[in-house]
């Protein structure tokens, strides 16, 4: 089965605090009289769910359309579970069970549960998410090369409510400190992919996340699915 996974772009749906989201500008319009219709999208390119490219919090790292096609194609995706409520981190304690598991992966999925929010409670979805700490980030760095991306089940890497341990957590995956990087791909709808205890005989085969390759920006919105 494919599934997406990423959430279809909307205006009201949560953002980062303080960011801008989308707004659609009707150009032309069959109803008033023109032969199509078209429009002008203005969206700010961490709305939704999205991809970041090193460029993002690393002056030195590359911008979306020129990472390699293949950081956006995964044949070795891994779906952990590992529970986390509003403003919890996941560390490199939390990962270190799972070492062999994701020394095999390319792209590693984290699900904490915390998606439900989106609906159920928008504001905390937005302002007490949970994060990837700097911690986990430091251990992914230090001990793993085969990882291309993380996908996240939560607004941010980030937590709003710790945005200097956020930052560095970013500094560290998108290589500030490292000869390599791990992409980010954050607010991505792992929901409705198979429980922990179906990954055994049904596990996810391949996933993608598509990006729009617009020169020089860090960071895009994704389509994003996996097979299953």
């Amino acid at each position: 089965m494919i599934q997406l996974i990423s959430y279809p772009v909307r205006a009201k749906d949560p953002a980062w605090p303080g960011n801008p989201t989308i707004r659609l500008e009707p150009h032309t319009s069959i109803d008033g009289g023109d032969v199509a219709n078209t429009y002008m999208i203005h969206i700010f390119n961490h709305y939704g769910t999205h991809f970041d490219a090193p460029k993002h919090f690393y002056g030195q790292g590359l911008p979306i359309a020129s990472l390699p096609l293949e950081r956006f194609f995964y044949e070795s995706p891994l779906l952990l579970d590992i529970p986390k409520g509003a403003g919890e981190k996941v560390t490199g304690q939390d990962l270190l069970p799972y070492a062999g598991e994701i020394a095999r992966c390319d792209l590693l999925m984290l699900r904490t549960g915390f998606s439900r929010m989106r609906v159920e409670d928008p504001n905390a979805y937005s302002y007490h998410g949970p994060a990837l700490g700097s911690s986990g980030a430091k251990y992914l760095m230090d001990t793993f090369t085969n990882i291309k991306a993380v996908a996240l089940d939560f607004i941010s890497l980030a937590s709003y409510r710790d945005q200097e341990d956020g930052n560095l957590a970013h500094q560290y995956m998108l290589g500030a400190f490292h000869s390599h990087y791990i992409c980010i791909i954050e607010d991505v709808d792992l929901s409705r992919l198979p429980g922990q205890d179906e990954l055994a005989d049904t596990p996810v085969k391949r996933a993608a996340a598509l990006p729009l390759f617009i020169e020089g920006v860090d960071s895009s919105p994704v389509t994003m699915w996996a097979e299953w």
